[in-house]
């Protein structure tokens, strides 16, 4: 890990640690970097879908349930 000093709103630092549960600057600013990393790869993730660019076809096609399976669940 790289050490990096960087100038910080101290206010914005403590909402991000009320917000993280965190008691360090440090802590606080690692979790908000995370969130916002992760947070940018789910909405990526969510355009894919929308915009069909992600074929699921396959993937409920090996994981659909057999009939007679569903038939016994039925009985």
């Amino acid at each position: 890990m790289a050490r990096t000093m960087i100038d910080l709103d101290d206010e914005m630092v403590a909402q991000a640690k009320e917000i993280y549960g965190t008691k360090t600057k440090a802590a606080a600013v690692r979790a908000a970097v995370e969130d916002a990393v992760k947070r940018h790869l789910r909405q990526q993730f969510i355009d894919a879908v929308k915009s069909g660019d992600l074929d699921f076809s396959e993937i409920v096609e090996e994981t659909k349930v057999p009939d007679s399976a569903k038939d016994a669940k039925a009985a």
